[in-house]
């Protein structure tokens, strides 16, 4: 595995990847069944680092898609659980709670995202805001391009929150903790980027006499041990310190592609999928940006930003020559390039227009 400047990592248990990539490229379902790794993640000293976790969380309960309609500004997918297969029914919980599929609040592990495992859908992932028994409903209406077909796989699982990513707020968290963010013991804190506000919330582990919080710098006193990161999404740690920060990221390795539904001309953090560094090229964004260049590609296309951690700053890259014999590729200005993504990282995509947008990437499987 190559090294990058942007973080450093190590396997504490080794995935045999490379036994298992002809398992993984042939499998049926993309989410089930799969290995569980555990990774240790460093940012440098005194760095501002663009991260991603390639991880899910266990699967709760599976099935298949029978139908999807719109409800409002929603999209309902009516489902039929494997209970035969092993499944546990969907959560039925209400309210705010770790079991409500409508919990809304950040304090709470009540957060769940549906994962597409197989058909012309596979690899997207949709935020769950409400279900029943036998339905579930998903943020956003879903665009033409997207095929969720009839009896295409589906898996749900809790969305990653700072607390089950990260590790619960304690005196023992690698980030420190404080009275506020700017206390000399809190060792790092972690932004979050909402795309439909573009607004980036940082948040630091409070310490209050006895008590550990996840918190919001922007928020006070509210405890915010749950915000909803998602699954597939990115996150931006700070390291306040000289010295390196490091903490651990773990979870069930899913193996596959990942597409996420972004609002147009908003900014989204999106993960590398593997614990392998891969390019833009390997990634197969080229050939599935939504809106590309017929040639040298100019603002009416999509962006793609790569952070630079010695430059602290983002290099922005669009997809052009999509009719040329070339094939697409990625573009810097007018030179062709082949971005590479590290490993545990994110790039920051804007979608042309004002559309949502499906923007996907896959996982390198060997290094």
């Amino acid at each position: 595995m190559k090294p990058n400047q942007n973080v450093v990592f190590a396997l504490f248990r080794k995935l045999a990847l490379t036994a298992l990539a002809g398992v993984f490229v042939g499998s049926a379902l993309a989410g089930l069944a799969t290995p569980v790794g555990v990774n240790q993640v460093t940012v440098p000293a005194s760095t501002t680092s663009v991260l991603g976790s390639p991880y899910a969380r266990p699967v709760e309960a599976f099935g298949t898609v029978t139908s999807n309609s719109i409800s409002g500004s929603n999209t309902v997918l009516t489902v039929s659980v494997d209970l035969n297969g092993g499944s546990p029914s969907l959560p039925a919980g209400t309210g705010n709670t770790s079991t409500s599929l409508s919990n809304t609040d950040e304090n709470t592990d009540g957060w769940w995202v549906v994962e597409i495992l197989d058909g012309p859908a596979i690899g997207l992932v949709l935020d769950v805001v409400s279900g029943n028994s036998s339905s579930l409903t998903v943020k956003g209406a879903l665009p033409s391009s997207v095929n969720l077909s009839a009896g295409s796989k589906f898996a749900l699982r809790r969305a990653w929150t700072l607390s089950s990513l990260l590790g619960s707020a304690s005196a023992s968290n690698p980030f420190g903790n404080g009275a506020n963010p700017s206390a000399t013991t809190v060792n790092g804190t972690v932004q979050v980027l909402d795309s439909a506000s573009g607004a980036l919330t940082t948040y630091y582990i409070n310490k209050t006499g006895t008590a550990f919080n996840w918190r919001s710098s922007q928020t006070g006193t509210a405890n915010k041990n749950h915000v909803p990161l998602g699954l597939g999404r990115g996150f931006i740690v700070v390291n306040l310190k000289t010295v390196p920060l490091t903490f651990a990221l773990s979870g069930d390795y899913r193996t596959a592609r990942t597409r996420l539904i972004m609002p147009g001309s908003k900014k989204t953090l999106l993960a590398n999928p593997g614990v392998y560094q891969t390019d833009f090229t390997a990634s197969g964004i080229p050939n599935t940006s939504p809106n590309r260049g017929n040639s040298v590609p100019n603002a009416s296309t999509d962006a793609y930003q790569v952070w630079n951690t010695s430059a602290k700053a983002f290099a922005l890259y669009r997809i052009g020559d999509a009719t040329s014999s070339n094939g697409p590729t990625a573009f810097s200005g007018s030179t062709r390039t082949n971005p590479v993504i590290p490993a545990f990282t994110s790039i920051l995509v804007t979608p042309f227009g004002t559309n949502p947008a499906v923007v996907t990437i896959s996982p390198a499987l060997n290094p």
